[in-house]
């Protein structure tokens, strides 16, 4: 996790449970991105090894896509918010009464 800028045309992976870009998307020599693994934690191995019937734990992968779109999709660069434009219950109720419609 570096605190290099990026910019919103670049790709890059993104941890969505911390909510952090890990870093740009490398690329194979086919032009195909290189798959970034999750890294498994020590205690999933140790449950996994006392169940009666072992089961192997599917690979996970961090998501990836340009900057833009990943930081709208996880937040990455903290909570953006969309501004809504709220009026006091007497106005509404004002507004309401003299016109039907109204913003």
């Amino acid at each position: 996790m570096s605190d290099q800028q990026y910019i919103d045309d670049d790709f890059v992976y993104v941890d969505p449970s911390k909510r952090a870009v890990l870093g740009k998307v490398e690329w194979q020599p086919s032009g195909n991105p290189k798959k970034m693994e999750k890294k498994l934690a020590d205690d999933d191995e140790e449950e996994e090894t006392t169940k009666e019937r072992k089961r192997r734990k599917k690979k996970q992968y961090y998501p990836w896509g340009t900057y833009r779109t990943m930081k709208k999709l996880f937040r990455v660069e903290g909570k953006e918010k969309e501004i809504e434009n709220y009026k006091p219950l007497e106005e509404a109720m004002g507004l309401a009464l003299r016109e039907t419609y109204w913003d």
